[in-house]
């Protein structure tokens, strides 16, 4: 492994006992384990964008609650609230 932090496919932290740490997500360079010994330069961009927006989802998901479908933090109706 090239190093960083261990996850799970929804880019959950994984502690040294194999546990997932909840709450706590990594996503780009810092997660590691995705690519092995042999990762492209040209991944890593996918990298962040893919595990970026895998650990959003999977923080929004864990805040709303797991019966909770996903929606945006804040809804697109507050975020316009905001602006008035």
């Amino acid at each position: 492994c090239m190093g960083g932090l261990q996850c799970t496919v929804d880019a959950e932290c994984i502690d040294g006992r194999g546990q997932i740490i909840k709450g706590l997500y990594v996503a780009g360079e810092a997660a590691g384990g995705i690519h092995g010994n042999n990762r492209l330069g040209g991944n890593s961009l996918l990298d962040c964008v893919v595990f970026g927006r895998v650990a959003g989802k999977a923080a929004c998901k864990y805040v709303f609650g797991a019966g909770e479908k996903f929606k945006p933090c804040p809804t697109p109706g507050e975020i316009k609230d905001l602006t008035k």
